[in-house]
Formats: structure tokens, sequence, C-alpha cells
């Protein structure tokens, strides 16, 4: 199973890291050792509401 997490300037890094956090533990727990996923933006850099810089794998 593949998936995408799309970013975008000025989101709260909250909301991704909310998401992206239980949905990557389910390959590295061991219940889904084939998920794989990429982190897809329109920007090679994406910085979050406060300017934390985050480097998109996809863009």
């Amino acid at each position: 199973m593949r998936t995408a997490f799309v970013v975008f300037n000025g989101m709260t890094m909250l909301d991704f890291v909310g998401v992206y956090d239980p949905l990557t533990r389910l390959k590295s727990m061991g219940f889904m050792s084939e998920f794989a996923w990429d982190v897809c933006s329109l920007s090679k850099t994406v910085k979050d509401d406060h300017g934390l810089e985050l480097l998109p794998t996809s863009t």
C-alpha cells in the first residue's frame, strides 16, 4: 500500500505530524511491512505557519 502526504506553505506542522506519525507506525511496528509513502508539495521546500521548514520527497 502506498500513500501521499500533501503539505503546503502556511499549514500547521501539527496537522501533518498528527496524521504522519500514526500511519507510518503501521510499517515501523510491523503491521503493514509493505506500506510506503511520499511527502508531496508543489514547491521544493515548505514552511509551516511559524517558519519551520520541511523538505518534501516529491514535488
